[in-house]
């Protein structure tokens, strides 16, 4: 955190300081219990995640896994998978593979060189 981010945090602190010596003890209390109330409901919810050794709080076992977890790692294997495959067919032709096509051809060489050719092979 950098100087000023410093500063505008503690300026913001005292701020709020000095707005709770103006309230009241009524809404004092009120905010506390609110405070309160939502740290207890944040406690209570369950999160999870993928637990790599033993069964910690809070992991996820593959028992409990829903039939979206299963579609959706299913969709991502599938894409990569797709990725995979795609990327493979659009690789060129070895240089040597395309070397010994071009020489073992009825076309002669300068054939290939020539501008005309490309009109000649669309028609």
């Amino acid at each position: 955190m950098s100087i000023r981010e410093e500063e505008l945090a503690g300026r913001i602190v005292r701020g709020l300081n000095r707005g709770l010596e103006s309230m009241d003890h009524r809404t004092l209390a009120q905010l506390r219990s609110a405070r309160e109330t939502a740290l207890e409901r944040l406690e209570q919810q369950p999160g999870w995640a993928i637990a790599w050794s033993g069964a910690g709080r809070g992991a996820m076992s593959f028992r409990s896994w829903s039939p979206r977890h299963v579609v959706s790692v299913l969709a991502l294997l599938a894409a990569v998978s797709g990725m995979v495959y795609w990327q493979h067919a659009q690789h060129a032709d070895d240089p040597f593979d395309i070397d010994a096509k071009l020489l073992s051809s009825d076309l002669p060489i300068d054939a290939y060189l020539d501008k005309g050719l490309d009109t000649w092979l669309t028609r």
